[in-house]
């Protein structure tokens, strides 16, 4: 249905009603970012100061032997597993111009928005490169537990989990998350003894993709920025030494382009990430992509 015509016919078209553009800004919709934070990613930045490539040395366990008397004992050898290599090999920016004309003219605050859009385009390049990685683990090679766009069930978390603590993984330091999408959120909800004990508990809150304790002692992170299979995603269950990364750079900064008339927004970070523990996280496919 179309407006009444106005009286006077030329009160618009004369511009004695005005347009209006509103200094308010709807910004664009953000998923959570969760997976950089829940992996081992906040000690090793301060080793790389320089170079490109960290070495980081494992030990292993040894085995005791009974004693015999008047024998040697072999040696045994806690130094005999190869190390991780960590290279730094990402380099990305997200660069926003803004002219002199237009940061004069604007409406909004244009210049609060290049920041906030630069340094979250660099954030989510950061995130999905540790969600590359959950395929892998476990030793898996791109693939992962189940079936492709498999409903996540309470079979599925006992059994992801028996294959965690076989493979000694921590339990009690409260350093093992669940990084799953929207649709394995929304199977867990289903799950009568989880929506009990944990959302009940928590008043089913979710604060930046978290959760909280939910599952089995792990913390459910949830995030748009899982890899894609075909049907579902590659969500994890893992503990932080599962991957392991650094940052060299990892800022934000403002240029002004005199003899251009602009001025320059940019975010941009150069980092690395690689498995640290392979056992250490069980891949498993989600329902939804």
């Amino acid at each position: 249905m179309s407006l009444s015509a106005r009286v006077p016919s030329t009160a618009k078209t004369n511009l004695f009603v005005p347009a209006i553009y509103s200094a308010k800004v709807e910004e664009a919709v953000k998923s959570d970012l969760v997976a950089w934070g829940a992996f081992d990613t906040d000690r090793w930045s301060g080793e790389l100061v320089k170079g490109d490539t960290l070495y980081i040395p494992k030990t292993n366990t040894v085995t005791a032997t009974e004693v015999v008397v008047g024998s040697k004992a072999n040696a045994t050898n806690p130094l005999n597993t190869t190390g991780v290599t960590l290279t730094i090999n990402k380099w990305y920016e997200a660069p926003v111009d803004v002219d002199d004309m237009t940061k004069r003219q604007q409406g909004a605050n244009i210049e609060t928005y290049a920041v906030n859009e630069s340094r979250y385009g660099v954030s989510v390049a950061m995130d999905s490169s540790i969600c590359d990685l959950f395929s892998s683990l476990g030793g898996y090679s791109t693939s992962a537990y189940g079936a492709d766009g498999q409903t996540f069930t309470d079979d599925l978390a006992l059994y992801l989990m028996q294959t965690l603590w076989e493979s000694s993984v921590p339990k009690g330091d409260g350093q093992i998350s669940w990084v799953v999408d929207p649709s394995t959120l929304v199977d867990m909800l289903k799950i009568d003894k989880l929506v009990a004990a944990t959302y009940a508990a928590s008043g089913g809150n979710l604060k930046n993709g978290v959760v909280g304790q939910s599952v089995y002692g792990g913390t459910v992170r949830i995030t748009n920025n899982l890899t894609a299979a075909s049907t579902g995603s590659y969500a994890v269950v893992a503990h932080k030494k599962a991957i392991c990364g650094a940052a060299q750079i990892d800022k934000a900064w403002t240029w002004e382009y005199k003899d251009l008339h602009n001025t320059r927004y940019q975010a941009e970070a150069l980092w690395g990430v690689t498995e640290l523990r392979d056992t250490f996280g069980v891949p498993f496919y989600t329902r939804h992509a």
